[in-house]
């Protein structure tokens, strides 16, 4: 034991001395709540330009009331859209050319031509440099359909402003309701879930990848022949393991602590910058999520953990590792792959059954937990499943590190590494 917990205390302190630790455990929380912060922000910062348009109007009925509709300002007052109109000529096709060119010189930061059959059918063309601009684009299409529709409504001899009332859609409030009480979901629940999720995935993988490559280094440089004169495979595998085990839990665990605090006073922060967020209901997290997350992170672990320890035992070098490690990272990609199943029904069979599958369930799981807490029975038969897997594969895994550490060459093939597994 005492020889163990030596490798444990080498692995921690070797790792959580690096750079990479302490940058990586400040930005993961910078991260987190960027991920809660800046969407909020984003939706109250405008763009002050003003923009040119050209209008070709072949109907001659609809530039004046176009230009009427597009009337938002900007915050000094002015208008954010200056439509100008271009009469159709004859050579029609000369007039685009010219407006094709009035845009490429920025005189013009696009052009709308409105053809004259628009209200039987005819399609309209936004024409542009910069065609991403979807805010632009949808004021424009919805000031011109409006504008169309009230024609034809009155064509018909109907009333478009009575027609507007009797359509006028149904506002709907979505509110979440929890032993807390109800309080509304502005979209919170998907974005905490899915950054958690993503946290949860990422950190799997690149722990992973940290002891493949430690076994790796380890091997190829012939320390391991030394390192195991004085301990059984079997106890280096656990220390390192472990220890690394032990710097994840550090991470998590300050972590956890910012994401408690930015769940609680994050509102506050972002209405002292923008006070116009004032309507926007930041989530509260319940702090059993952040013991689930804990908790799977450190099942999931020690479960990938071992898998990826054995392939760095098999293979003498990463890139011999990789067509190995493409099958362990599918059993974290296909979660991902699932994820909107799951989120949009939690309690269904397949998601239930999906998320008591051991190599799914750290994130399946957690998944469930954060977007519609499940009955505790399934938790617990999840967590009982990924223990008893994860002791199977320690099992396995040790007896495959005991021989493939100390083998050089040729990387084994499947009938070899069996033969490892049956050694006493």
């Amino acid at each position: 034991m005492h020889k163990i917990l030596s490798v444990i205390k080498r692995e921690y302190i070797q790792i959580i001395r690096t750079k990479g630790f302490i940058i990586g455990t400040i930005l993961g929380p910078v991260v987190m709540a960027a991920f809660i912060v800046v969407p909020v922000a984003i939706q109250f910062i405008s763009v002050d330009q003003q923009e040119r348009i050209g209008v070709i109007d072949k109907t001659r009925e609809v530039f004046m009331e176009l230009d009427n509709k597009l009337d938002q300002k900007l915050k000094d007052g002015t208008r954010r859209y200056l439509l100008e109109e271009f009469r159709p000529s004859a050579n029609i096709e000369e007039l685009l050319q010219e407006l094709n060119k009035k845009v490429l010189n920025k005189e013009l930061s696009a052009y709308i031509f409105i053809p004259k059959d628009i209200s039987e059918g005819g399609e309209a063309e936004y024409v542009s440099e910069h065609v991403s601009d979807f805010d632009k684009r949808g004021n424009i299409n919805q000031a011109l359909s409006s504008i169309i529709i009230g024609k034809r409504l009155r064509g018909e001899g109907l009333d478009p402003q009575k027609i507007g009332e009797y359509m006028r859609p149904v506002k709907l409030t979505t509110k979440k309701v929890t032993k807390r009480g109800v309080e509304k979901d502005t979209g919170g629940t998907f974005i905490i879930s899915y950054l958690l999720v993503l946290i949860l995935y990422m950190t799997l993988i690149f722990y992973g990848q940290i002891i493949l490559r430690g076994v790796i280094e380890e091997k190829s440089s012939r320390v391991v022949e030394i390192v195991l004169s004085s301990l059984k495979p079997f106890q280096l595998m656990t220390g390192k393991i472990v220890g690394i085990a032990a710097v994840g839990f550090t991470q998590y665990a300050i972590w956890a602590l910012f994401g408690l605090a930015v769940s609680q006073y994050s509102k506050d922060l972002i209405l002292r910058f923008f006070p116009a967020a004032a309507a926007f209901e930041v989530p509260t997290i319940p702090s059993y999520i952040f013991i689930y997350f804990v908790i799977f992170f450190i099942l999931g672990y020690f479960l990938y953990a071992t898998l990826y320890a054995a392939i760095g035992s098999m293979v003498n070098s990463e890139k011999e590792a990789q067509s190995l490690v493409m099958p362990v990272t599918m059993f974290l990609i296909v979660p991902i792959l699932l994820m909107l199943f799951v989120m949009k029904s939690p309690n269904s069979s397949f998601s239930v059954v999906l998320s008591m599958i051991p190599f799914f369930a750290p994130i399946l799981m957690l998944l469930r937990i954060c977007v519609l807490l499940p009955p505790f029975t399934q938790i617990a038969g999840s967590i009982v499943l990924l223990v008893l897997t994860t002791l199977l594969m320690i099992w396995i895994t040790a007896k495959i590190y005991r021989v493939g550490i100390l083998m050089y060459g040729k990387r084994p093939n499947f009938k070899e590494i069996v033969k490892w597994m049956k050694y006493g």
